[in-house]
């Protein structure tokens, strides 16, 4: 006798993506940059730190989209749980999409052995 799976949602998926985006995307970047600055310092570029940083920044901006996609159904069919998921999805995702825009503006002004 086989234990019944619970049904997945698209929408279950779509607002967990939303939530999780933006802070996967913030701490691949940041592990990344620590990662790749001595590299960058040795070789005296930058465009890779900056390079490698605006498909992030992108990722956490599709987790605030799919977040606030969730949040435009009607109030009539979604309940409190989706609602709560997908406006915090968009507020986390673009909150880290800020944090990720905001460490790549130094790459501008300072070189990576500074």
């Amino acid at each position: 006798m086989s234990l019944p799976q619970p049904e997945v949602r698209a929408s279950s998926v779509a607002l967990w993506s939303g939530i999780l985006a933006g802070p996967l995307a913030f701490a691949i970047n940041l592990e990344a940059r620590f990662a790749l600055v001595g590299w960058a310092c040795r070789g005296g570029t930058r465009w890779m730190l900056t390079a490698m940083s605006i498909p992030l920044f992108i990722v956490a901006l599709i987790g605030a989209l799919l977040g606030w996609r969730g949040s435009q159904v009607s109030t009539y069919e979604r309940p409190s749980r989706v609602h709560f998921m997908a406006v915090g999805g968009m507020a986390l995702s673009a909150f880290f999409a800020l944090a990720i825009l905001a460490s790549i503006i130094p790459d501008f002004f300072f070189a990576p052995c500074d």
